[in-house]
């Protein structure tokens, strides 16, 4: 009942952090991604990484909205309260430009674990035919807390303008340095970016109405 408890709760905390830490990738034809779930429209994929023990997990789905709106709703960290289990908190630090700034989420943990938080730099990419928001893991863009520092995160999120909407991509990694177990890490590589995609998939409904 423990370790139960423990990996529902890592679930849902690395659900908040994962969407938010980004940096582009390649998808090659070759490579061995392993599908893990096709449900509700939603495809899950993992592989196993060359940086770490961590496995890399991908996620894919189209959304009935255009590509600027999933920008707007991803970077709404107002809302984030709202739709993302355990975000204590998700605020701006510095607006850089129009597309780019420092931000920090924090987020909240059940006992045993210590609460997280993660500074990030996060920026638009716009193109005609494929737009990417990327986000860099910076640990020391902001003072530390007394919630325990996320230190290495890689992923991003893929946008393709498509006839009904948006196909949208996100792949990951991160490692959180020991905090959690690899293996207790791993049991959740299908199931963090699948409750991801449904959660934003809902917030859309609720938002437009489609």
């Amino acid at each position: 009942m423990i370790v139960y408890s423990i990996r529902h709760s890592f679930g849902i905390i690395l659900s908040g952090i994962m969407l938010l830490i980004a940096a582009p990738s390649i998808h090659a034809a070759g490579d061995d991604w392993r599908l893990g779930t096709e449900k509700n429209g939603i495809k899950v994929y993992t592989r196993k990484s060359d940086q770490g023990k961590m496995r890399t997990s991908r996620a894919e789905m189209t959304l009935p909205i255009s590509v600027e709106q999933v920008i707007a709703l991803l970077n709404d960290f107002n809302s984030y309260g709202s739709w993302f289990p355990s975000c204590r908190s998700a605020k701006i630090l510095k607006r850089i430009s129009d597309d780019e700034f420092l931000a920090i989420l924090t987020y909240k943990t059940p006992w045993p674990l210590p609460d997280l938080d993660c500074a990030e730099r996060m920026t638009i990419v716009r193109r005609r035919d494929t737009s990417y928001i990327n986000v860099n893991c910076e640990p020391d863009a902001a003072p530390l807390t007394s919630a325990t520092r996320i230190r290495q995160m890689h992923a991003y999120w893929k946008l393709i303008p498509v006839k009904d909407g948006t196909y949208v991509i996100n792949e990951y990694y991160t490692d959180m340095g020991g905090i959690i177990p690899a293996w207790l890490a791993n049991t959740q590589a299908v199931e963090i970016p699948f409750n991801i995609f449904s959660g934003v998939r809902q917030h859309v409904r609720e938002i437009y109405g489609r």
